[in-house]
C-alpha cells in the first residue's frame, strides 16, 4: 500500500517549480515560457530554485493539457487560457448586468 503526504495549502502558498511541473505534466522549460508570456509568475533564484504560486496550479494544469491532447504550443496555450479568462469575464459581467434588469 502506498502511503501519500497531503498537505493543506492556500491561495498565497508557493511550490518548488520541480514540483508543479510534474503535477501539471510539463517540462520547467515549458513553464519558464509561459511565465515569460505573462500566464504565471515566478520567484526565487537561482534557476533551479523557482517557485510558482499553488493558485497558478489550475492554469497550468489547463495549458499542459492543450499542448499534450490537442498539440498546441505554449503560445497558443497562453493565449486559448487568456481568451477563456475573458470570455468568463464577460459572462460574469453579462449575469451582473441581468441581475440589476431585474
Amino acid at each position: 500500500m502506498e502511503v501519500r503526504e497531503v498537505r493543506v495549502v492556500g491561495g498565497a502558498d508557493w511550490v518548488d517549480a520541480a514540483e508543479i511541473c510534474r503535477l501539471c505534466r510539463l517540462d520547467l522549460e515549458m513553464v519558464i515560457e509561459l511565465a515569460e508570456l505573462g500566464l504565471v509568475s515566478l520567484r526565487g533564484a537561482p534557476r533551479g530554485q523557482w517557485q510558482v504560486p499553488v493558485a497558478a496550479l489550475p492554469r497550468l494544469a489547463a495549458a499542459g493539457r492543450l499542448m499534450r491532447d490537442l498539440g498546441v504550443n505554449v503560445s497558443g496555450a497562453a493565449l486559448a487560457l487568456e481568451l477563456l479568462d475573458a470570455q468568463r469575464e464577460l459572462e460574469r459581467q453579462v449575469r451582473c448586468l441581468q441581475a440589476l434588469a431585474q
